[in-house]
């Protein structure tokens, strides 16, 4: 289990460092899905997607989570099924609304779907804080439900060892 933890960590560290861009009037972000490289613990890795510039960037990132990676070697974090139901973004706490199903996710499938969700927002200048919900119900099971990029790294992080 710390094996993987600390995979996730290391992985999320490289990460982090990815921007969004802007080219030719289009906006190119990360969306972040699980990747499995052979003989490798599970771990998240950024596919770039452009959206238009009609698009709700907000929508379009869900949207794209919830359509799934295509480049090979990705898989989805977010199970077949779930949709999104709605979403708020005030004062830099975005609420996203799923469907049901995704309330059956736990473990780790859980915090890799949550951790997907988070990178792939937080990257947004209005966004700081992400909160999600399913079928308008917070999932009782975490131990907190306003979730950062940061969280990514402190959850992750093996604990310090005393010297």
């Amino acid at each position: 289990m710390k094996k993987a933890m600390l995979s996730l960590f290391l992985l999320a560290l490289f990460l982090l460092s990815g921007c969004v861009s802007q080219t030719g009037g289009e906006n190119a972000y990360d969306v972040y899905f699980l990747t499995r490289e052979s003989g490798q613990e599970a771990a998240l890795a950024a596919e770039r997607r452009t959206l238009s510039p009609e698009e709700d960037v907000v929508e379009g990132l869900l949207n794209s989570l919830l359509s799934g990676p295509s480049e090979e070697g990705l898989l989805r974090t977010i199970p077949d099924g779930v949709t999104l139901r709605g979403w708020t973004l005030e004062n830099g706490l975005l609420t996203v609304d799923f469907s049901s199903r995704y309330g059956s996710l736990s473990g780790i499938a859980l915090t890799l779907a949550d951790y997907s969700v988070v990178l792939t927002l937080t990257q947004l200048d209005t966004v700081d804080t992400v909160m999600i919900t399913a079928e308008g119900d917070l999932l009782s099971y975490r131990d907190h439900q306003r979730l950062t990029a940061a969280d990514v790294q402190t959850r992750l992080l093996p604990p310090e060892e005393d010297p």
